[in-house]
């Protein structure tokens, strides 16, 4: 029995996990939340993992390590923190069988073909969360920042078929504000934030809802607060972040064809399940041109499992233990 210790670090809290896998089949044993800011090194991380997981990292184990910024090879850093990893000579140090680092979001489009995928709330439709079909799936998710990837079947594998996750900068691009009303709140996100072109995560980020709550009431709270004061049920604030969503939701179906199904992840919807029920975001999922029907034929889910990356890092770890591919540079 294959053991894997797993980790999702963001912005604000930082995941730790031990699985066990025993032909193909993973299965949670323990998994502990801290907060991320004070950690800097490799050294840090792994230090507060084996202390809160109270397992030591042994011969034989897997380690995989889920970041919330850009990663190449066993080096990565946190765009929303301090933290800076390098997991060179890790995997000698303590005689594992995999050593793996990972931007947070190519682990979270392996989430969508483990049970967290197959459990996730059916916003319109079910995916296809079967690894067995070889349908592409998309996935995205506003927290802290915002990620986007997608998971495409590069070919078939003992037991099942072979997974790329295709990783992406897409939360970093230019958002497709519509009409005066919206080119309005264009201008005046873009004077807050010091920019001149406001990206999809400057939209639907955390401190995106902050600043639209702040443009259409008067009233400034912290993402949180914004959540429970004005997501819970149906106001100005939901309606527009419902709208923004939808939009960026249609446009990613359509970049990635992801006839599998579309997950949606992140803090933001998972605590305020409005933002995907809400009419707003439904109408804006159906809007505008659909070429070939691909955004009318492919099912959205809600992950309401706050530990999917951990899922996720922990199912691609058993992709690069069978030899198979995680990212177009990996």
């Amino acid at each position: 029995m294959q053991r894997i210790f797993a980790a999702d670090i963001g912005g604000t809290n930082a995941r730790f996990a031990l699985f066990t896998e025993h032909e193909g089949i993973l299965a949670l044993t323990v998994a502990v939340w801290e907060k991320s800011a004070d950690l800097r090194t490799a050294r840090d991380v792994l230090q507060l993992m084996q202390r809160q997981l109270q397992t030591p990292l042994a011969a034989g184990d897997t380690l995989v390590i889920a970041l919330a910024g850009p990663t190449q090879g066993l080096q990565g850093k946190l765009t929303n923190g301090p933290l800076r990893v390098d997991l060179s000579g890790v995997g000698q140090q303590y005689g594992l069988s995999c050593c793996l680092l990972l931007n947070d979001f190519t682990a979270q489009a392996f989430a969508t073909i483990t049970l967290v995928g197959a459990n996730a709330w059916p916003v319109r439709g079910r995916g296809s969360t079967d690894a067995e079909s070889s349908q592409t799936k998309a996935i995205l998710g506003a927290g802290t920042g915002l990620g986007a990837a997608s998971l495409v079947c590069c070919g078939a594998a003992k037991g099942g078929n072979r997974w790329l996750a295709v990783p992406s900068e897409a939360g970093h691009a230019p958002f497709a504000f519509a009409g005066a009303e919206e080119h309005a709140y264009q201008t005046f996100l873009a004077r807050k934030l010091g920019c001149d072109c406001p990206s999809v995560e400057n939209v639907l980020s955390g401190q995106g809802l902050s600043v639209l709550h702040y443009y259409l009431t008067g009233q400034f709270f912290y993402p949180p607060a914004v959540g429970e004061q004005a997501l819970s049920h149906d106001t100005p604030t939901t309606q527009w972040y419902a709208r923004f969503l939808g939009r960026f939701c249609r446009q990613w179906i359509l970049s990635t064809l992801s006839w599998g199904g579309l997950w949606i992840a992140g803090g933001i919807a998972a605590k305020n399940r409005l933002c995907v029920e809400h009419p707003a975001f439904l109408q804006e999922l159906a809007a505008g041109v659909d070429m070939g029907g691909v955004v009318a034929a492919t099912p959205v889910m809600l992950i309401t499992d706050a530990n999917s990356g951990l899922w996720g890092a922990a199912r691609a770890a058993l992709e690069r233990q069978c030899g198979q591919g995680l990212t177009p540079d990996s």
